[in-house]
């Protein structure tokens, strides 16, 4: 079957060929009311990107409640999307898509909680949290984060509800911010 342009195809009830992997060459319109595709090719999928910062050494030993992690170095950042802000600590991150945000703090003490906790902000809401049943030692914590609205900022901060004493030891925090999936499709 061919339309007015004599574009030959085999138009199927479902779209298959119009996934996030693949995308159409031509369309055409040899049925009424079906979408089809009559070309397809597959186009790569999108590269793997983020940034990799370290807190190497603590400038502030002493981190109150809801003071965001500064981190003095950026190890990898081949990513424009995402900018980071070394003054307050911000991550800004300025395309649609999924995160995958790993990080950890060493620390060596809290005032009056038999715990420590830091946490993932975003717009003033925490969206992962990693806790430490003791004051002494190294806690870790994983997010995933979907970005509909950019940019967004997110910063890791001290969730302990007390002062924590950051650890003396190089080094003190790392996070990654992996980008795993873009936000378009067809």
């Amino acid at each position: 079957m061919s339309n007015s342009r004599n574009i030959k195809c085999t138009c199927q009830t479902v779209n298959v060929c119009c996934c996030s992997m693949q995308k159409p060459i031509k369309s055409c319109n040899c049925r009424p009311k079906k979408i089809c595709c009559c070309e397809c090719v597959i186009v790569n999928p999108p590269e793997l990107g983020g940034i990799q910062a370290q807190l190497a050494v603590a400038r502030e030993v002493y981190l109150d409640d809801g003071q965001a992690v500064v981190f003095d170095k950026i190890l990898h950042n081949p990513n424009r999307d995402i900018n980071y802000d070394a003054v307050t600590g911000r991550f800004s991150l300025r395309k649609r898509g999924t995160y995958l945000i790993n990080w950890d703090v060493a620390v060596e003490g809290s005032y009056y909680r038999p715990f420590v906790r830091f946490s993932l902000r975003v717009k003033n809401a925490i969206i992962g949290s990693s806790t430490l049943p003791v004051t002494v030692g190294q806690l870790s914590g994983t997010s995933l984060l979907t970005v509909k609205e950019t940019p967004i900022e997110l910063s890791l901060i001290n969730d302990t509800d007390d002062t924590v004493q950051l650890s003396r030891f190089t080094p003190v925090a790392n996070i990654t911010i992996t980008k795993i999936s873009s936000a378009s499709g067809c």
